[in-house]
């Protein structure tokens, strides 16, 4: 038993050694059959592929034009100076890695980056340290998948130096040129025309699922905000493609293919950049002068920002669009550095936003538009219809506090008898308070009379405009009220709605808040007999240096709104008075204006905790309105002191362009208007 078994074992072990080798025969003749036969396609295209290279040269982005054109926003060649992380000494790091002071410690590391900082302090006279290099190669405004700038606009001779001594830095730095934005306007219209930064990956994504055909790649730059983002698919140019053959050890052999890059598309806005700088230059400074004016109780205004549009109300193209503080759009050029992006972002009075469209306030006595119309549709007045305005208007049947039951005009003054139109001339609260309380104690029969005005000039929704971030504002209505209660009783303690809160509304307090756009765009559809435009931002886009038309940007109208001139005319007749009459709020500001006959609605919107917004409305000409311009003064006091000087200066370069300046370089105006503005006989609104 045990001699056969001693003679069975090397044969067994033998077949079994025999079974093995044969399945790894099979398995090793299976695998080549498959190399060989199926998967031939496949391999013979990465074979391909390891032979060559495929790269993607960034295209000129299209140019942004006024409406004259005059170049807002153009290209230049900028000499870059970039970092690959990955090729330095200790490689990309991660700023929560444990060992990240370590890493960056190593000596090779130190050396080339101090060096590089010392050279680049000396071409560029600004203060470089190896700090400020570590803080760009980790900063989280620039891809992990690009090269990272930490210098732009080199001169030559830091150029020269560099290429030269290559070795010393080795293939982490490179040079190069590159085609970056350039303002030759400086700061002007900055909100409006945005700014370009690298692509998000959330960016990239969706450029892809939108199924654009130009192609996006890691590191490339797109529009964030304005008429660059707005437009993007049209400014974008396309990518140049460049095919290489490469040899095993990825240099060059020759070029297979080449397309080059294609500019993308030039856009022509709807804005004049001389009345968008003259728009500028007259909200800042009357921001100064509320500033510095002292009120009657000794006080001064706070005056820390605000808005002005004019519009066009034939068409709804924006003219100009101003908001104060405002931003330098160049310094987004090639990057911002978190020193310069977090002041910006961190800043209260938030000068990124665009306050002309995301700003929303108190309209005050500029709502009584609204209210003058729902009076007219139902019917509660004619034109005609007069009260007397002893200066105070006393809730009916009201049974609370004096102060819970009375309100009474600016100023506590008394204007006697006063129908629709004069009311309008020297913004009789009385009269409007009058017409809120009669609609809430006939709400029966009436409704909710202002709010349905108020939707149909534009307000409580967006506009529209080809702009991103545009705020809705609110007109609450009864029953959103109780909703806000119900959802926020903190934040909205009262649900219930009382005649005074009608009372308010109808002179723009308590329940509404709108953007200087939207109050724009509603006396726009008062000056062109009632037609509500989307406001449009752009005219025209042409093929990328030429002047082929590739799109027309034609009127958006949104809806007709009912305003026969039986309603139009009187309301029309109340904002002329406003201006020209000896009474009118903004006699003073508007006395001695050349040329054209102005109307317009001064407002000052009282606001919790804060000093008075000044607000006013002007359309011109009278006669055949081409302008509707607003502007709005965050707490800098009576809006005929304030804010219609703002308009008055705009419509004065636009009615007598003998004394209007011209934007330069820089866009620094090449003279002031001329003449001082004086309120002295307006009445305070």
């Amino acid at each position: 038993m045990t001699s056969r078994m001693s003679a069975d074992n090397p044969r067994l072990r033998l077949g079994i050694f025999g079974i093995v080798i044969i399945t790894l025969f099979a398995a090793l003749f299976s695998r080549l059959w498959y190399l060989q036969v199926m998967a031939t396609k496949q391999l013979k295209i990465a074979a391909q592929e390891l032979q060559t290279r495929t790269l993607y040269q960034e295209a000129p982005r299209g140019r942004i034009y006024d409406r004259n054109g005059v170049v807002l926003v153009d290209n230049r060649i900028s000499v870059v100076v970039t970092i690959d992380p990955k090729n330095l000494p200790g490689g990309r790091i991660d700023p929560a890695d444990p060992k990240v002071e370590q890493k960056r410690a190593d000596p090779k590391r130190v050396a080339i980056l101090d060096k590089l900082a010392t050279e680049l302090t000396r071409y560029t006279q600004q203060n470089i340290t190896r700090d400020f290099i570590e803080s760009r190669l980790v900063d989280v405004r620039y891809s992990p998948y690009t090269p990272v700038p930490v210098a732009a606009a080199v001169p030559k001779p830091g150029l020269l130096y560099l290429s030269e001594h290559h070795a010393e830095f080795g293939d982490a730095i490179a040079v190069t040129q590159a085609t970056v934005r350039s303002y030759p306007l400086g700061r002007t219209a900055s909100h409006l025309l945005g700014y370009v930064g690298t692509a998000t990956q959330e960016e990239l994504d969706a450029k892809a699922n939108a199924g654009t055909t130009k192609k996006y790649t890691p590191g490339d730059e797109i529009g964030k905000t304005g008429a660059e983002r707005t437009y993007e698919d049209e400014l974008r140019g396309t990518p140049g493609r460049l095919k290489l053959e490469v040899d095993a050890a990825g240099n060059t052999v020759r070029q297979l293919e080449y397309d080059p890059p294609i500019p993308g598309n030039d856009v022509y806005l709807s804005i004049d950049a001389n009345v968008q700088a003259i728009t500028e230059n007259a909200l800042h400074d009357e921001l100064v002068n509320a500033h510095n004016r002292r009120n009657k109780d000794g006080s001064y205004n706070q005056s820390p920002a605000g808005a002005a549009v004019i519009l066009d109300p034939n068409n709804g193209q924006v003219i100009a669009m101003a908001s104060f503080p405002d931003y330098d759009p160049s310094a987004f050029v090639n990057g911002i550095s978190s020193s310069v992006w977090d002041p910006l972002n961190n800043d209260p009075y938030t000068p990124l936003n665009n306050r002309a469209l995301q700003g929303q306030y108190a309209p005050g006595s500029t709502f009584k538009l609204v209210t003058a119309l729902a009076g007219l549709r139902t019917g509660v007045i004619t034109p005609d219809t007069t009260i007397n305005d002893g200066g105070r208007y006393v809730v009916p049947g009201c049974k609370g506090a004096v102060e819970q039951c009375s309100f009474v005009n600016s100023g506590g003054a008394s204007h006697g008898r006063v129908n629709l139109p004069r009311a309008l001339t020297v913004s009789s609260d009385v009269y409007f308070y009058q017409l809120g309380g009669q609609f809430w104690t006939q709400r029966s029969t009436f409704g909710d009379p202002i709010q349905d005005a108020a939707k149909d000039l534009g307000f409580d929704t967006e506009s529209g405009i080809p702009l991103p971030g545009e705020q809705t504002g609110f007109v609450l209505t009864p029953g959103q009220k109780q909703d806000l209660h119900n959802k926020y009783p903190n934040a909205y303690p009262y649900g219930d709605w009382y005649t005074g809160d009608n009372v308010q509304l109808a002179i723009g307090q308590n329940a509404v808040a709108v953007t200087p756009l939207q109050l724009a765009d509603a006396y726009s559809t008062l000056a062109n007999g009632g037609t509500l435009y989307s406001p449009n931002i752009a005219i025209k886009i042409t093929k990328g240096g030429t002047d082929e038309v590739v799109r027309s940007i034609e009127p958006r109208a949104l809806h007709k709104v009912d305003l026969p001139a039986t309603f139009r005319d009187p309301i029309m007749q109340g904002l002329f008075g406003a201006v020209n009459s000896q009474e009118g709020t903004a006699y003073g500001a508007f006395r001695n204006f050349p040329n054209w006959q102005v109307a317009g609605k001064t407002g000052t919107a009282q606001i919790t905790g804060k000093q008075d917004t000044a607000l006013f409305v002007g359309i011109a000409p009278f006669d055949a309105p081409r302008y509707v311009g607003v502007a709005v003064l965050e707490e800098s006091g009576f809006g005929a002191t304030a804010a219609a000087p703002v308009i008055r200066r705009v419509f004065q370069a636009l009615a007598d362009p003998s004394t209007a300046p011209t934007v330069g370089p820089g866009g620094v105006l090449s003279a002031a208007v001329p003449g001082a503005v004086d309120n002295s006989n307006g009445s305070p609104d």
